[in-house]
């Protein structure tokens, strides 16, 4: 009875200590730490939790002096919960320099909260532990690192940014990798600029508010002494980690928060004026510019290879073909992103490095030259986030790739990488859509992948009564599989590349490895191997052996029972396991495996499994097949599932027992 009176007071208790702590959140004063928040030893909704920011709260507003800046101000106070959370103890602040333009870092305060024989201590920041560091020529960061941090430390941070880029509000980040229970951003805006806010993310706003006032503003660009803002508020509470999972692009692609795009500034008695701009006149701006589109133009250093080329290969898809194999060779990619150009395309050409975008304006500019309909297309990668399809944000751009037309097809062209075949785009371009960038022709196009990951294996194993087995196989990969086989062999070798194919089948050794097909992207990858396997020595009445031979799904790559984010595969798979097993004479198959057909809705996914014997033969086929790239939340239920049962199917025995005499 005892039992039964606590459990709902323990519950209560809970929720109202929940509810306190929520209120100390969205109240938080920098400096007034309570002892509620010290004593705190894990985040119920969490307990995996190291950390939990307790309360974020950001401001902007502008301000009209001698000149214009826009004043953000923050407070963010952060629970240590384990010792893999002192990490957060470290903070950093990027702003930004452009010619006199800048942003600067000021009132920087922070002070160390702990529970020391029941009174609370306060370490104060120091001078000393704040410096600066250049990231590149724009880009600084002032770096933070708290004193005296333990588990159960609160830590308290507060600083000012003063920015004279008064057409650029920094986006809010809601969500981070550990929980928040509350965060709050304000932003008071004139009434002279008007913005499009961009929301993102899988979280609902607890808060969101507009309201309008009127001040006293001693602005020189106004013709009165009052001025209209409007005031926003946005919050959410009790904001679940942003957690790395399996098959997503970037964390950042699911994050909560708002960004800010200015689209028209109105300042009295002045015409107004559009910010963002269209894509007819960003794509007349691009083609015009010295470091993209002008580049297209200059020929005259690949004249004679291009003359060449037409004079030796009479198809078209030949010339392309020979063309895209010239830049690969030509330049190497230095590792580079961008949509500009550094140097000019003739310099790339004699230095033989170069950008991604400098080795793909390169090869567009050779298609042209050659007479084929060609054009760049801006991408984003997928470490880099996915691009808004709305108004332009040429920022959000990193990458660039070709695109050509031949007859009614279009095909994408990626020459950063040596092993990639023509028509296929790196899987780190694999990001939804691109921005073709051409005159008569401006539009988002679909960056598809044109090959699946595709692997098939083949082989026979003769086994022996004491469990010995011995025989080949052969792995024969193509497309997006290949291409990763292909990148470790450069990058360690052959032999590692066996290796590691050892690795994965287990139990069975693997020995005489045979690569073929290595230096050849247009053909499979073929890698032969032999296969053995010792047995316990002894004449067995019964053999147990799991037939996936090492191939098999050992554990679901879906873990969680729930998941907000879509799982992208970036391209379809299809995996074929074929291997009959020779049984010894006088023993047959006792036990088997049950076929399957497993088959997901709008069949975007399939999973065959069977077991033939013919004569002393055991035929094992295993066939997954993932039809499309992307599955979403809502589909998430039905892909666990179908791979929970792959991996039981895979995890089944056969049993091989000797005949009575």
């Amino acid at each position: 009875m005892l039992t039964r009176l606590l459990s709902p007071i323990l519950i209560f208790t809970a929720l109202l200590l929940g509810c306190y702590q929520q209120a100390i959140a969205q109240n938080a004063k920098y400096g007034k730490v309570s002892e509620d928040e010290l004593k705190m030893k894990q985040y119920e909704k969490d307990t995996t939790a190291a950390a939990v920011i307790l309360s974020d709260i950001g401001s902007s507003r502008f301000l009209f002096a001698s000149k214009v800046q826009l004043i953000t101000d923050r407070h963010i106070r952060i629970k240590i919960l384990k010792k893999s959370g002192f990490d957060w103890a470290n903070f950093s602040i990027p702003f930004y320099q452009k010619n006199a333009d800048k942003e600067k870092v000021t009132s920087i305060k922070g002070t160390t909260f702990n529970l020391e024989s029941g009174a609370i201590t306060k370490t104060k920041l120091e001078n000393k532990a704040i410096f600066e560091e250049q990231r590149n020529e724009n880009w600084l960061v002032k770096k933070i690192t708290m004193p005296n941090v333990k588990e159960g430390s609160v830590i308290d941070i507060e600083y000012t940014i003063t920015s004279d880029f008064v057409y650029t509000l920094r986006e809010w980040e809601f969500q981070t990798t550990i929980p928040t229970l509350w965060s709050e951003y304000r932003a008071e805006i004139p009434e002279y600029f008007d913005y499009k806010f961009l929301m993102q993310g899988y979280n609902p706003l607890y808060k969101s508010e507009k309201n309008t006032r009127t001040d006293r503003v001693a602005d020189p660009k106004s013709e009165s002494p009052e001025m209209k803002k409007n005031a926003y508020v946005w919050c959410m509470k009790d904001v679940p980690a942003l957690k790395e999972e399996k098959y997503i692009t970037t964390l950042s692609d699911y994050q909560s928060k708002i960004e800010f795009e200015l689209q028209v500034v109105r300042y009295p008695g002045q015409l107004s004026k559009t910010m963002t701009g269209d894509w007819d006149q960003v794509t007349k701006e691009l083609l015009a510019s010295e470091r993209f589109g002008t580049q297209l133009n200059r020929n005259g250093y690949f004249k004679n290879e291009i003359a060449a080329i037409s004079a030796i290969h009479k198809t078209p898809q030949a010339r392309i073909n020979a063309i895209y194999e010239l830049v690969k060779k030509q330049v190497k990619w230095n590792g580079k992103y961008g949509i500009y150009t550094n140097i000019p395309l003739r310099k790339v050409f004699e230095t033989r490095t170069g950008s991604a975008a400098e080795i793909n304006l390169m090869l567009t500019a050779m298609l042209l030259e050659a007479g084929f309909d060609a054009a760049p297309v801006l991408i984003s990668t997928r470490s880099n986030g996915r691009p808004h399809d709305g108004n332009p944000m040429l920022t959000k751009f990193n990458y660039v790739v070709s695109l050509i037309k031949i007859d009614d097809k279009e095909v994408m062209l990626d020459a950063t990488d040596p092993l990639l075949q023509a028509g296929m785009l790196s899987v780190r371009c694999l990001n939804g859509i691109g921005r073709l960038i051409k005159k008569t022709d401006q539009r988002w196009v679909t960056l598809t992948p044109s090959l699946p990951f595709v692997k098939v294996f083949t082989g026979q194993v003769t086994m022996q009564p004491n469990g010995d087995m011995v025989g080949k196989g052969t792995e024969s990969s193509s497309g997006y599989t290949a291409l990763y086989l292909r990148q470790e062999a450069q990058e360690n070798g052959e032999n590692k590349l066996a290796e590691s194919i050892g690795k994965a089948t287990g139990n069975y050794k693997i020995g005489k490895p045979e690569i073929k097909n290595l230096g050849d992207v247009d053909k499979s990858l073929e890698i032969t191997y032999e296969v053995t396997a010792s047995g316990n020595g002894q004449i067995n009445d019964v053999i147990y052996l799991n037939p996936m031979l090492g191939y098999a799904e050992k554990e679901n790559p879906f873990k969680m029972t729930d998941r907000t984010y879509p799982v992208d595969f970036a391209a379809p798979i299809d995996e074929t396991f074929i291997c009959s097993y020779v049984i010894p004479d006088g023993y047959k198959m006792d036990e088997a495996p049950k076929d399957m057909n497993l088959v997901l809705p709008e069949n975007s996914g399939r999973f065959m499994y069977m077991v033939q014997q013919q004569g002393n033969v055991i035929q094992v086929m295993s066939k997954i097949r993932i039809a499309k790239p992307i599955f979403y939340a809502q589909e998430y239920g039905n892909l666990k599932e179908f791979y929970n049962q792959i991996v039981a199917k895979h995890a089944e025995p056969l049993v091989i027992k000797k005949a009575a005499q």
